[in-house]
């Protein structure tokens, strides 16, 4: 029974004309077809972090709404939310950060270049340690996501539909 088959003669041979990845170690580190490597892609260090600081603040402005409409009433409440408009925004793009598309990246780093800004005419009017939070996780995020394995993550190439999703509306 076990010697029904043959063993293969040259199994490094690829198809007769093909040269495959058998054939030729440059192809060894991409995937069948060239679309890249075939092990999954680790989100780097400095994104994951930026994504960890924005979820913080965000859980920080809600809370200071909360504690904010419950002592001082819904003005208050809705002066922190607004007041904290830009990291509103900036949480929902961490969000998508697992995703490739450089526009994230950089409207990030706008948003809280932006919030810099504010958190020093937060700083101007007295505001307290609030404001100097602010700026100083703002900086951080602006030097996170400018490093280069942060770029190199939002630029990395999208993985092509599968075949049976074709023509059915999926852009990929």
């Amino acid at each position: 029974m076990s010697n029904q088959f043959p063993p293969p003669q040259n199994p490094q041979a690829g198809l007769p004309g093909y040269p495959g990845p058998a054939m030729d170690p440059a192809y060894a580190a991409y995937g069948a077809y060239g679309f890249g490597p075939l092990l999954p892609q680790k989100m780097p260090g400095s994104v994951r972090a930026a994504q960890v600081i924005i979820w913080t603040l965000s859980g920080m402005c809600l809370l200071g709404s909360v504690i904010g409409g419950a002592l001082y009433g819904p003005e208050a409440a809705g002066a922190v939310l607004g007041s904290n408009f830009l990291l509103i925004t900036l949480c929902v793009l961490a969000f998508r950060f697992h995703l490739p598309g450089h526009g994230k990246r950089v409207a990030s780093i706008v948003l809280s270049s932006v919030q810099i800004l504010v958190g020093f005419g937060a700083l101007g009017r007295g505001a307290g340690p609030g404001g100097l939070i602010l700026v100083g996780c703002s900086i951080a995020l602006v030097i996170l996501l400018g490093q280069g394995s942060a770029g190199a993550w939002f630029k990395r190439g999208r993985t092509p539909a599968p075949a049976q999703w074709q023509g059915q509306g999926y852009t990929g």
